[in-house]
């Protein structure tokens, strides 16, 4: 379909949404380690090894010290994603 005014990417991504819940939601999931580095920062991003299964996170970091600051904050960082992400996708975070 041919448009003849410019639409927003937002406008769009909605729709695509509606029509392709299962593929949009898979997009979604794929983005989760993009998303972890955003919340994170680059820093801590590079310390650690994140794997999404399930609507659980689960985040390798091997100091204690990274450890300890990503177990208090997991709450933190799971509304920030969510909010990002646009759904309540991850449901909870494991730091091991």
């Amino acid at each position: 379909m041919r448009r003849c005014k410019p639409t927003r990417i937002g406008e769009l991504w909605g729709g695509f949404k509606e029509e392709h819940p299962t593929i949009a939601h898979l997009i979604t999931i794929g983005s989760v380690p993009d998303v972890w580095r955003r919340v994170a920062g680059d820093a801590l991003a590079d310390a650690t090894k994140v794997n999404f299964a399930r609507g659980t996170l689960f985040v390798q970091v091997g100091p204690s010290v990274l450890r300890h600051e990503i177990f208090m904050n997991r709450e933190n960082f799971r509304y920030e994603m969510n909010s990002i992400l646009g759904s309540e996708i991850i449901k909870t975070i494991i730091v091991k």
